[in-house]
Parts: C-alpha cells; sequence; structure tokens
C-alpha cells in the first residue's frame, strides 16, 4: 500500500484558488502522476486543493472523492501565524523539548491545535481501514494485502499533521524542520513485518522532481 500526500499549487489564499504559477505547478504533477497507476484520488473541499486535484483527475481519469477531513487547519493563530509557520524558538527553546506524550499541553498552541490532530488521524485511519489496514496500537493491522497507491491532495498544516500521527514526531518539532512546498510530494508505504502487521515507512518528503520552472 503506498499513500501520496500532495499540497496544493501555489495558493491564491484570498479567492481560495490557485495562481498562475499554482496552475503550471498543477499540469506539471499531473503529468507526473498520471503514470503512477493511481488507484484512488481524495481531496481537501477547499478550493486550492480542488484545483490543484483536477488536473490529476482529468489527466488519470481516475474519479475524486472529497474528504471534508482533509481540509486545512484552522486552530486559532499564534501570534498571526499557523502554527506550521512559527519561528523555530517556540517550541526549540522549551527544556525539555515537546514529546509525544506531553506536545498538547504545551503552552504555545497545544491545546487548541489537539482537535484538529485528532480528527486529521481518525479520518485519515477510516479510509486506511477501507483499505484493509486497521489501526492497533502504534501499527496497523493487515486484513488483505494490496498493492494500491492512492493520492491525498490536501495542504500544509494537514500533511505536516499525518505525517506527525504516522511517523511519531511530536507535531511541534516537525513544524519546525519539516517543509512541505507547493505541490511538494511525500511518499509513505505500509511495509510488512509478516502477514499481519503493516508500519508506515517515508519513502520522499516534499519531492518537487516534477517542477520544470524550479
Amino acid at each position: 500500500m503506498e499513500v501520496l500526500l500532495v499540497r496544493h499549487g501555489d495558493p491564491d489564499y484570498e479567492n481560495d484558488t490557485l495562481t498562475e504559477t499554482g496552475h503550471r505547478e498543477a499540469e506539471q504533477l499531473a503529468t507526473s502522476l498520471a503514470g503512477q497507476q493511481l488507484e484512488s484520488i481524495y481531496a481537501s473541499p477547499l478550493g486550492r486543493a480542488q484545483d490543484t486535484m483536477r488536473y490529476t483527475a482529468n489527466l488519470t481519469g481516475v474519479e475524486p472523492v472529497t474528504l471534508d477531513w482533509l481540509q486545512e487547519i484552522s486552530a486559532p493563530p499564534v501570534d498571526g501565524l499557523c502554527a506550521w509557520e512559527l519561528p523555530g524558538h517556540y517550541s526549540l527553546s522549551a527544556n525539555p523539548l515537546p514529546t509525544l506524550e506531553n506536545w498538547s499541553e504545551e503552552s504555545v498552541f497545544g491545546e487548541s491545535f489537539l482537535p484538529f490532530y485528532d480528527r486529521i488521524a481518525a479520518g485519515f485511519d477510516e479510509l486506511m481501514s477501507t483499505y484493509g489496514y486497521r489501526k492497533a496500537g502504534n501499527m496497523y493491522r493487515v486484513g488483505r494485502q494490496t498493492g494500491q497507491r492512492i493520492a491525498l491532495f490536501c495542504h500544509k498544516g494537514t500533511i505536516l499533521t499525518l505525517l506527525s500521527y504516522l511517523l511519531h514526531w511530536p507535531p511541534p518539532l516537525i513544524f519546525v524542520h519539516l517543509q512541505i512546498s507547493p505541490t511538494g510530494v511525500s511518499r509513505l508505504i505500509w511495509q510488512q513485518a509478516n502477514e499481519h502487521w503493516a508500519t508506515p515507512k517515508s519513502q520522499v518528503l516534499n519531492d518537487l522532481s516534477h517542477l520544470r520552472d524550479r
């Protein structure tokens, strides 16, 4: 099982769509993804993700599905910034650093962010269960083996939060240390240790090799 997490193209946030650059990025992305045998395409309901996804859906002929839990996180900003855009000192100055166990108690954004983290985690696990992978503890129990590849078109905050959940990294630290650029593609495979259990493994983070204009 392979999951592609795809950020939308260069955004026009005011109109919730793409800039001219974003449309070019989305078109180049679609050309790259068209040869990768996507089984399913899912997208956030927000315009910039829908507009990005549509290029790939049209080129591959895969009928897209909109999932509300993929929309961008709307947690209260901190000093006018989203949690994943905060400078490093907001989290790295803590001693000790946030952990998986206590990050939601972190004073800057933890408590307000937790409901969005839980929403994304639950939505993703529900989706994976339809492919035969059911979350049990920190791993996934395999109900049936599948070599399918699916793509999720969404947003920077959503992708970083989902990576935090799947890779067991505290959100404050993943926000500081990882970048997800417009049309960046992150790939994870569910690697099976045996016939019963699988673990998500990151293959690529923020791949931009499809962009010819960089």
